[in-house]
């Protein structure tokens, strides 16, 4: 029986947490480039009555790419594309950043855009402050953790994010009540960002 497809990269909580919120009754084709990541994010989803299939994924590979995405052609039309791939100055030098980040997030844009159904979720990207993930934790306990830490203690919410909240603006996004919206960057980050140009994270002159 065909569906629609979902494409997710990076098996992260960012992506579980916007697959779980709008994945329910597609297709999932969950690539990271890890693929014991991927199998362990689609148990938990599978098993919570979704429907996945992990795969190993290179984002800074256009086949890579490229195979994921004729592995989601095999079960219908591709309706979704959520990016939760990518590398932190922590985890990885400046040129994998750029390969992956950068270049790759490029060639998937590209190439998904060649192939996703008319009507399917559109460009819009979602810029997170600090969200508690296992890439974030990499971060508080690298070389600029106190950066960080001092970051959402000082922000307004005095705390950092969660993937559910990421989720819940993908969800507007992703669905029919933002379908006016594209094009466009969500900036979620408990007001860190207004803080550093504005309050008490303004750096001193």
């Amino acid at each position: 029986m065909k569906k629609d497809v979902m494409l997710v990269t990076g098996a992260g909580q960012i992506s579980m947490a916007i697959a779980r919120r709008v994945g329910f009754g597609k297709k999932i084709i969950l690539g990271d480039k890890k693929k014991e990541n991927a199998e362990t994010i689609a148990k938990i989803m599978n098993d919570a009555g979704f429907d996945v299939i992990p795969t190993e994924m290179d984002l800074s590979s256009r086949e890579s790419i490229l195979a994921l995405i004729a592995e989601g052609k095999k079960y219908g039309e591709i309706k979704m594309l959520v990016n939760g791939a990518g590398v932190s100055p922590s985890q990885a030098p400046i040129e994998a950043i750029l390969k992956v980040d950068l270049y790759g997030t490029a060639v998937l844009l590209e190439e998904v855009g060649k192939v996703i159904a008319e009507g399917g979720a559109r460009l819009n990207d979602i810029a997170p402050g600090i969200i508690v993930t296992p890439l974030a934790i990499d971060e508080f306990n690298g070389p600029r953790g106190d950066f960080y830490k001092n970051m959402f203690a000082k922000c307004p919410a005095g705390r950092p994010g969660t993937a559910d909240e990421v989720a819940n603006v993908a969800e507007l996004l992703m669905g029919p009540a933002g379908a006016f919206i594209t094009g466009s960057t969500i900036l979620i980050d408990g007001g860190a960002t207004a803080s550093y140009y504005y309050g008490p994270l303004k750096p001193e002159q």
